[in-house]
């Protein structure tokens, strides 16, 4: 499945509370597992010299930190929790053709910089307020690249930042459960209650 493809599905099918996926929303579910298992631990020891991966430890930062400003933890676990991080890193070390693999990871390295340029440190240890800011302006460009006819949005990083951090969070567990969505059963529970997102309440 396409990048594009894959993660486009997702704005027209994770609104509803459903007690099984189906359709488009069940091929994203399924595509996400692919690429988790795609994913090479980081302690793997394999045959050969080993490939650097990617997404560096310090741009993981930046991503996860980028992402628990989209999806912060409310009542219910922020972006982060989710291992982003790791979705995230399958996705640029297997599944993104090269172009958009080098668009994304330079964007990431433009964070750290304009972070110190403005506030004095790096993008994860910014205050929250300051945090938002720098998000608020990267999606203010993503915004006026589609008001723009000879662009598109999918030319600016924070574009993918934003769907990769939607698509790895609402096709994990922990993603899964901030829906009301409950695809599996992991115990036996006999006459078991319904949640109030099974109950339509």
């Amino acid at each position: 499945m396409k990048r594009r493809t894959a993660i486009g599905v997702l704005g027209g099918t994770a609104a509803g509370q459903l007690l099984t996926p189906s359709g488009t929303f069940a091929e994203l579910l399924e595509w996400g597992e692919r690429v988790r298992a795609s994913a090479t631990p980081l302690d793997a020891a394999g045959p050969g010299p080993a490939t650097a991966p990617t997404l560096t430890p310090a741009r993981a930062r930046v991503m996860e930190a980028l992402a628990d400003v989209i999806i912060p933890e409310t009542d219910t676990p922020g972006a982060s929790q989710a291992g982003i991080t790791e979705f995230v890193a399958a996705l640029v070390d297997g599944w993104l053709d090269d172009e958009d693999r080098d668009r994304f990871l330079a964007g990431l390295d433009t964070v750290d910089p304009t972070a110190r340029e403005r506030f004095g440190a790096d993008f994860a240890e910014c205050a929250a307020e300051q945090k938002a800011q720098i998000v608020g302006d990267l999606d203010a460009e993503v915004v006026g690249l589609r008001a723009a006819p000879e662009t598109t949005s999918f030319e600016h990083f924070f574009h993918d930042v934003k769907r990769f951090t939607l698509t790895a969070y609402f096709t994990s567990e922990v993603g899964l459960d901030a829906l009301g969505y409950r695809t599996t059963f992991r115990t036996f529970e006999g006459c078991a209650p319904l949640t109030p997102a099974e109950a339509g309440r």
